[in-house]
């Protein structure tokens, strides 16, 4: 029974005009109390697009049932954001911008604060203040010269962020640790719609044991919110390849850093998904908004977290196979719902009075009044919701108005029951002259989810019981799938004059969803086509836009790529099995078994794409992964199946006992093809494989095309002989890998006339080889699965008017005519790896080296951006369960290799007769794969010292990986409940 009481008020506030109830609760509140400057003046609200950006003046507020409240955290110039009570609800942590002032923001990188933010906490009954952390910045030291004591403003010799650094998010996990996000990394995402890249961490209340648990994040992460089973979910940054720029995603993850999957796919271009909480019923409410135009405010939607027994977790790819979701864009016109790409199971809308886009909130029923739209939901007792909701447009585009400007108020939704007007809400706390923001209810953890805090997960076990090719203590992880055959490639929504897939150039916006939010199949194909694997090593992008060497043109990076993010080849892993006699060996559901398994460096962010038989892309994984140290991830059942049931792994050919695990970390495995067909592989003795427009494309060009395509010839309209510079990107690159705008050569046939979809010019598409005009003439035919026939092509190149009599121009594409230079077979000229190696290319995303140009040299595509992984696995973190007996390490790199005379091993106690903070490297023994251990003479004792163990080490890059274990041999309360002693 609710325990609340309610008073019937008719609400006084403009705000609130339509809430009839105004709730009385019997639990205090924290929130936060934001600027608000009336109707007609906008507010700034932290939300994806920028997470670091708030009016001053936000103070951390303790409302009490009778209406009255506290300042906990006065601030004039600073900010409080992110509230959350700890689970016994005798702390509130928070993060607070220091000076969000107009003249402490950078505004040359999107009014970032100079003094960036931290995380505190306040005791709710001392109101003592603790600092969490302290701006620490561990930049990747080989990617620039870092004072990493000042990333604001060190002198000329040093690179530097000209902002602070952003601890945001702090969430209280059992065991006393904290999950938060942060850049003190020094990223930049890959695209610019968002800034910076917040990546997730974990430590010890204290600060002790900090571990960055996702590495792979190199987009951003926003807002970790842990479960009443122990996991975290969190928002994630989902541009990786060609994808739209403003794609966030939820996604669950253990604690330390294992076990990522998605819970809301980011497949619902171009909106959203960040906020969100658990309620007491066990669901999970996720916010949807459209960012960068609403502040933050958007619609509610719930999901449960179980499925039933035999049932996928996510509907169909295709929308309009799945549930309709309610929504509500327009009063007058009433429910418009809305279907999306892989419908969480169960999925359905908290409050269809209203939508989730950038255009004004409808009006409501008494046609006058919008009805205004929600963030930040919080979980309350009796499966209560706590909402921020705003009346009015609660949008910032003039469609069709923008007044009056946000008045966030406190809300309640009994029971998380769907809100289909005002009326449906609950009143707490809405002040005309203040935003209200982030509500928590200060209760303990079991009022809402009936135990006392959520279940404790195992941390990073690595003790070698998952798989014999992962040793205790090891640095590697291994990743494979059960088939590659049973996957959700193609597009969501696609064009029936191309098969559903996207069309070859259309001046149609949206007409398809493949490569740009959801699908990403390279032209028409079958099954039979797939013929491997191929891993690509991902590595993030270092803010390196001041300082020595700086990049060019105010730029983070010396490249350039179709991705903005460094993509290098792991291996290209054959997946067909044959028997003795040449049948193909089939999986348990009757197709050719295609599973696979490889080691790789933990802690490596990675995707995947699928080949054919000539190495060419079939489709990709855009997104991003990674295994953490010790990790085995073979359970997604396919190739991004997520709306079937999964084929299980322990029954295929790739977990069988004398499968032959590939080692990825050591060399590169290439497919090959011979000039009679004849498929192989070449192992390259390297970590990776680049392939780079100088290094090995014009070589090519230079060799056998500008005899033809030069100046005066200017074959097929096409000068591959300018060199020219233009914004540092030389006329044969321009011409071949970026001319969208159609600058150069024979223009397109629609109406734009310009090269849309996924073209970056006539001759070559993003990173798809098989639809790229550049490979159908190396390789003598066309390759994307069409013929001429299938689509009309104009007779003479770029003329519209020679089209086939009544056929439309976004139905027209290229066609592959054989020539005496370009004949069918292929161009003898080029050896089949030549061709291949054009391919690759392509389905890198055309990289180019930039560096040399702007006089940064090793500063671009080569430039290895990414720390070493450095794990010790002994001792374990805090409390020990059994005698610490051994010093275990491990060590790997997945690109410049690690550097082994730069390991420093010390600890703060006697090691085998050694003083204390003594050198130990040379102690250290290989006893494994990149695994380094120093036997102890003697157990440590047991008693209840607090010892740190402390190692470095650098790759040749020069990034530098530091990890400072503080642990204990005997058990003792340090959960750190009550303060840090």
């Amino acid at each position: 029974m609710h325990t609340r009481r309610l008073t019937w008020l008719m609400a006084c506030l403009l705000g609130a005009a339509w809430i009839e109830a105004r709730a009385q609760i019997d639990y205090d509140i924290v929130y936060v109390r934001q600027a608000r400057f009336g109707d007609m003046v906008n507010t700034t609200w932290p939300e994806i697009f920028h997470p670091a950006r708030l009016d001053p003046g936000a103070d951390l507020m303790l409302l009490h049932p009778d209406g009255s409240e506290e300042v906990l955290v006065d601030c004039e110039v600073c900010g409080v954001t992110d509230p959350m009570v700890s689970f016994d609800a005798n702390w509130v942590y928070y993060s607070l911008f220091h000076d969000l002032s107009a003249g402490s923001l950078n505004t040359q990188r999107g009014d970032l604060p100079h003094q960036g933010a931290d995380i505190f906490r306040i005791n709710l009954h001392s109101r003592v203040i603790e600092q969490l952390t302290f701006g620490e910045f561990t930049p990747n030291t080989g990617a620039g010269n870092w004072d990493e004591g000042n990333p604001l403003n060190p002198s000329n010799e040093y690179n530097r962020l000209g902002y602070g650094i952003l601890n945001l998010g702090p969430m209280p996990l059992p065991g006393g640790q904290l999950a938060f996000t942060s850049n003190r990394n020094g990223l930049v995402p890959t695209k610019g719609f968002t800034n910076p890249t917040m990546q997730l961490y974990v430590m010890d209340v204290d600060g002790n044991n900090v571990e960055a648990i996702a590495p792979m994040t190199i987009g951003s992460a926003l807002h970790p919110t842990v479960l009443n089973d122990g996991r975290l979910m969190f928002s994630s940054y989902e541009p990786q390849g060609i994808r739209d720029r403003r794609l966030w995603g939820i996604w669950s993850i253990e604690p330390d850093g294992r076990q990522w999957e998605p819970m809301v796919s980011a497949m619902t271009s171009p909106n959203a998904f960040h906020f969100m909480t658990q309620n007491s019923a066990g669901d999970a409410i996720v916010e949807q908004y459209y960012n960068l135009n609403n502040n933050g405010f958007g619609a509610l939607f719930k999901l449960p977290l179980t499925v039933p027994q035999g049932t996928a977790k996510f509907g169909s790819p295709f929308p309009a196979l799945n549930p309709s979701i309610e929504q509500t864009v327009s009063q007058s016109i009433g429910l418009q719902p809305f279907q999306m790409s892989f419908t969480p199971w169960g999925y359905e809308a908290v409050t269809p009075m209203t939508h989730p886009g950038d255009s004004a909130a409808p009006i409501g029923d008494n046609n006058v009044d919008r009805v205004g739209k929600f963030t930040h939901p919080s979980a309350a007792p009796n499966n209560d919701l706590l909402v921020v909701w705003t009346p009015g447009p609660a949008n910032d585009l003039n469609r069709p108005t923008t007044i009056p400007y946000y008045d966030g108020g406190l809300y309640l939704i009994n029971n998380t029951e769907q809100v289909w007007q005002p009326g449906d809400l609950v009143l707490i706390k809405n002040d005309p002259d203040y935003n209200e923001a982030w509500p928590r209810a200060v209760v303990p953890w079991s009022a809402i989810h009936g135990q006392a805090e959520p279940n404790q997960r195992p941390w990073l076990p690595n003790d070698g019981s998952v798989h014999t090719a992962l040793p205790a203590g090891t640095p590697h992880g291994l990743v494979g799938t059960s088939s590659l055959y049973k996957r959700d490639t193609f597009p969501g929504r696609g064009d029936a004059d191309f098969d559903g897939l996207d069309p070859f150039n259309t001046s149609e916006n949206r007409a398809s969803s493949n490569w740009s939010w959801q699908g990403a199949d390279a032209g028409k194909y079958a099954d039979s086509d797939i013929w491997a694997i191929r891993l690509l090593a991902m590595e993030p992008n270092t803010d390196r836009r001041y300082g020595p060497n700086a990049a060019h043109h105010g730029t983070a990076t010396d490249y350039y790529n179709h991705a903005n993010e460094r993509l290098r080849i792991m291996g290209e892993i054959p997946v067909r099995k044959f028997t003795t006699g040449g049948a193909p060996i089939l999986d348990q559901e009757g197709n050719p078994d295609t599973s696979f398994l490889v080691k790789i460096p933990a802690d490596t962010p990675f995707t995947f794409q699928t080949i054919d038989r000539q190495g060419m892309v079939l489709n990709m994984s855009q997104t991003w992964h990674q295994v953490r140290p010790g990790e085995m991830r073979a359970d997604c059942g396919g190739c991004h199946a997520h709306s079937q049931q999964p084929l299980d792994f322990a029954t295929t050919a790739a977990n069988a006992p004398d499968y032959s695990i590939t080692d990825l970390s050591v060399a590169t495995p290439m497919v090959t093809l011979s000039e009679g067909g004849v498929n192989g592989v070449d192992t390259v003795a390297a970590s990776v494989v680049d392939v780079e427009f100088f290094q090995d494309i014009r070589p090519l060009l230079q060799t056998h095309c500008v005899s033809c395509h030069n100046g005066s010839q200017m074959a097929g309209q096409l000068n591959l002989a300018d060199l020219s510079l233009v914004d540092d990107l030389p006329g044969d690159y321009r011409r071949l890998a970026r001319d969208e705008v159609a600058e150069y050569g024979h223009p397109p046939v629609i109406t734009n006339g310009i090269w849309r979809q996924t073209n970056a010019s006539r001759y070559l598409r993003k990173f798809q080889s098989r639809r790229s005009l550049l490979t159908w003439v190396l390789f003598g035919e066309r390759l994307d699965g069409w013929t001429n026939a299938d689509h009309p092509t104009e007779t003479v190149p770029g003329d519209a008017n020679t089209l086939p009599a009544g056929a439309n121009p976004n139905e027209a594409d290229l066609d592959y005519v054989p020539s005496a230079a370009h004949p069918a077979g292929g161009m003898t000229a080029l050896t089949m790896a030549e061709k291949m190696t054009v391919a690759r290319w392509i389905d890198l995303g055309a990289p180019i080296d930039l560096s040399v140009i702007r006089g940064n040299p090793g500063m671009g595509w080569f430039l290895d951006d990414l720390k070493p992984t450095l794990t010790i696995s002994a001792p374990r973190p805090n409390v020990n369960p059994g005698p610490v007996q051994l010093l275990r390490l491990g060590l790997a790199d997945g690109h410049s290799g690690i550097d082994l005379s730069t390991l420093s091993i010390q600890a703060n106690f006697v090691v085998n007769g050694r003083p204390a903070m003594s050198e130990l490297s040379d102690l250290a023994v290989t006893s494994g794969d990149g695994i380094h251990t120093i036997t102890l003479d003697a157990p440590l004792p047991v008693n209840q010292m607090e010892r740190h163990l402390l190692a470095e080490v650098a790759d040749h890059q020069g990034n530098i990986t530091r990890v400072d274990r503080r642990f204990y041999t005997d058990s003792l309360d340090l959960i750190f409940a009550d303060a840090f002693e």
